[in-house]
């Protein structure tokens, strides 16, 4: 007979006997599942609250975060952006949370200029501008962004890399680049 075979009828015969044998009483304890129940909810807390939030650090910016985004209760979003140079983790951020946008630094020597507006976007402004210094914040409501549109986010920065202005405007054609200062909506409320 084979080593293994050997093995493993011996270990059949074995979990057989301890499964047919009644195991030895033992003193009674509290259930251990209560415990359990009550980490499983707090853990249940911890994580949505983990996901209301969103603020995504930038590397080689030092301990700032580049921007911060938060999801209302109303589906909004709340952004500050901070630093320009955190664009692409914001767009990636953004698209995750379910927002078509692209985010680009504001290039004043960008051959193309100033992108063209969806058609009848002039009217809808999806993403509203807090008069709040020193950062820049914006509200952005998803549902405003209709088929085939994209939320353009332009920033531009100071020579620290703070944000020094963000414009924004519904295209249909992200472009590879945009002069800063493309446009808004009017000041958030909120």
């Amino acid at each position: 007979m084979s080593t293994p075979t050997h093995f493993k009828r011996r270990l059949a015969s074995e979990l057989s006997a301890m499964a047919a044998t009644e195991a030895a009483p033992t003193a009674t304890r509290a259930p251990a599942r209560r415990p359990r129940v009550r980490f499983t909810i707090a853990a249940g807390i911890a994580a949505a609250a983990a996901a209301a939030v969103v603020v995504p650090t930038v590397s080689g910016s030092g301990s700032s975060p580049a921007y911060a985004v938060t999801r209302q209760d109303d589906g909004s979003l709340i952004l500050e952006m901070r630093r320009a140079e955190g664009a692409p983790g914001l767009q990636r951020q953004l698209n995750k949370m379910g927002v078509r946008a692209a985010v680009l630094e504001g290039d004043a020597h960008c051959a193309t200029g100033a992108p063209s507006e969806a058609p009848g976007s002039h009217d809808r402004y999806p993403m509203t501008f807090s008069d709040s210094e020193p950062s820049w914040q914006a509200h952005i409501h998803p549902d405003l962004i209709h088929d085939g549109e994209t939320l353009l986010i332009v920033a531009e920065s100071e020579d620290d890399g703070t944000t020094r202005a963000v414009s924004s405007r519904l295209v249909t054609k992200v472009p590879a680049c945009s002069v800063p200062g493309i446009g808004g909506g009017p000041d958030a409320h909120a």
